[in-house]
């Protein structure tokens, strides 16, 4: 009895788990799956920060190319002396840059005959230097102005000592001034991180992970009521407590692949983009852009976009709960976008959760966005236990 029992209930596991991943195949039909892939190619515009990893041409980014440089000549980090060398090195740029404005007549018109007092008149409010920049951006000239300004913007960065700590308490203003008295500084570029970590790529990807999740997911329910499945379903305990269990799995799961995916094509990006050397560079800078913990930035990438799991769950299970009520699709179309809506509008919910994960300041503690979003999945699981207690009332029997 004893071998028996203990083979029945192993049959029993093998057999949930063929349901989930039957439960799971039905997510993923070929014209669900089409049809996220079309919505991702009609929305790719909402991923155009990516456009900042191949700039091309037309687009360079010369903070992170000369950042890309600066690795391979001194590594991740930069001391005072290899800050000096870099900006001995630009002396035969400004040369070629000052031979340039000597030779064309629209500076000499101007009363310009260097690069320095270029600079220095672009940055005054009356400068006139407009036209002159307009002449530089269609001449040969446009590529060695944009290197020349990206690198005199990095020493600045480098040299400048200013530092804001105010309204942060005793622990942030330490651990600011532990990060500031190092005697190197970070190869990241700026701007690196917040293309990452403002409202670009990862709130992008997040909210992008959540509809598609959503898409899949939304059939799970009332794609069965509407096939005359429920009926069925409810003729016993079983059919509500178990099938109900096994489509939440095979949500879950369905959430999973999808945030996988996106972040897969996120390290991709990264890799072929010519960036994938500065993935080792420590997150903090000296110029900003603080936080708790030391840590590379691919390191910080993957610890953040675990948010992006915890979103793709929080997005499964609300919509298994708006699938089990919703009496039609319109209804149960209109209340996830309602909900993709409240989650991603304005600066009051997750954009604020998102844009600042593990960083110094604003009074936040150190995983602060990772306690609020297991108090979101507690939220959305309670939401779908009381759409189970109302499956539940549904038995005849």
């Amino acid at each position: 009895m004893k071998a028996m029992a203990n083979g029945s209930g192993k049959g029993y596991g093998r057999s949930k788990l063929s349901l989930i991943g039957l439960e799971f195949k039905k997510l993923f039909m070929p014209k669900r799956v089409g049809f996220a892939v079309l919505v991702l190619l009609l929305g790719g515009l909402w991923l155009y920060p990516f456009n900042g990893l191949y700039p091309g041409s037309e687009f360079k980014n010369w903070h992170t190319a000369i950042a890309v440089d600066m690795e391979a000549k001194y590594g991740d980090q930069i001391d005072a002396a290899e800050a000096e060398q870099f900006k001995r090195s630009l002396a035969p740029k400004v040369a070629e840059a000052d031979a340039y404005i000597r030779s064309t007549p629209a500076f000499a018109r101007a009363d310009l005959d260097s690069y320095e007092r270029y600079v220095k008149r672009s940055g005054m409010a009356n400068g006139g230097t407009m036209q002159l920049w307009r002449i530089i951006q269609a001449g040969p000239a446009r590529d060695l102005f944009a290197e020349l300004q990206a690198s005199f913007e990095w020493v600045q960065y480098y040299e400048d000592d200013f530092l804001n700590t105010f309204g942060m308490n005793e622990k942030e203003t330490k651990r600011i001034a532990e990060i500031t008295s190092r005697d190197w500084v970070s190869v990241l570029p700026i701007g690196f991180l917040g293309d990452y970590n403002s409202t670009n790529l990862l709130n992008r990807l997040a909210i992008t992970a959540m509809l598609i999740t959503s898409l899949f997911v939304m059939h799970i329910h009332i794609g069965d009521r509407r096939a005359g499945l429920g009926e069925i379903q409810a003729a016993s305990k079983a059919g509500i407590t178990g099938v109900f269990r096994i489509k939440v799995a095979a949500a879950l799961l369905a959430g999973t692949l999808v945030a996988a995916v996106l972040l897969v094509a996120l390290l991709l990006a990264y890799r072929f983009s010519g960036t994938w050397s500065l993935m080792g560079a420590d997150i903090s800078q000296k110029g900003g852009g603080f936080f708790w913990y030391d840590m590379s930035f691919l390191r910080y990438m993957l610890v953040t976009y675990m948010a992006v799991f915890a979103l793709c769950w929080i997005a499964a299970l609300l919509t298994v709960f708006f699938s089990s009520i919703a009496p039609n699709y319109v209804v149960l179309a209109g209340a996830v976008a309602l909900t993709l809506i409240l989650f991603f509008e304005g600066d009051y919910f997750l954009n604020p959760m998102l844009n600042n994960i593990l960083s110094v300041g604003l009074g936040r503690a150190p995983f602060q966005t990772f306690i609020e979003l297991a108090v979101l999945l507690a939220i959305s699981s309670g939401l779908l236990y009381i759409a189970w207690k109302r499956e539940k009332g549904r038995i005849r029997w």
